[in-house]
Order: C-alpha cells, then structure tokens, then sequence
C-alpha cells in the first residue's frame, strides 16, 4: 500500500469545522484524518492518505454541507475545499 501526502485548504470564505476521511486503508469504514476547524484560507497539516495507486482519495465534509469525494490527490497535493 502506497502512502500519498496532502494539505486540504478552506476555500470556503468562512471558518468552518471539516471533517476528512481517509478511505484508502479500508473503504468499508474510512478513518477519520481531520476534525477540526479552518479558517477561511487556512490549510490543515499534511495529512497521510493510502492508495493502491500514484492517486489517492479522500472525502471531506463543511459542517453545514455535503459530503465530498476527491479522488484524484497525489504527493504534495493541496485540496481546494468549498
């Protein structure tokens, strides 16, 4: 299993509590990497993502929105998240 590293970034506007999984270790039951609040234009610490490919995938979530999945992450990625 390979390991890939990102930063996910508030593009939102507004501080908001995000909560991003990981789904790559076991997609049945994604473990959580970040939980916590971001300011507007904050980006979290590197966070590590596991993939059986050079592409990892991630899922993330604004407090007051839907989930989303992002599935194209590689090494060094920074995630845009609104």
């Amino acid at each position: 299993m390979a390991i890939v590293n990102a930063a996910f970034k508030n593009n939102y506007g507004e501080s908001r509590l995000w909560v991003i999984w990981d789904p790559g270790r076991d997609p049945n039951a994604p473990a959580v990497i970040f939980n916590d609040y971001l300011d507007a234009d904050q980006t979290t610490p590197w966070l590590t993502l596991h993939t059986e490919d050079v592409w990892a995938r991630a899922i993330y979530q604004r407090s007051d929105g839907a989930q989303t999945v992002e599935d194209s992450i590689t090494e060094g990625s920074v995630v845009n998240m609104s």
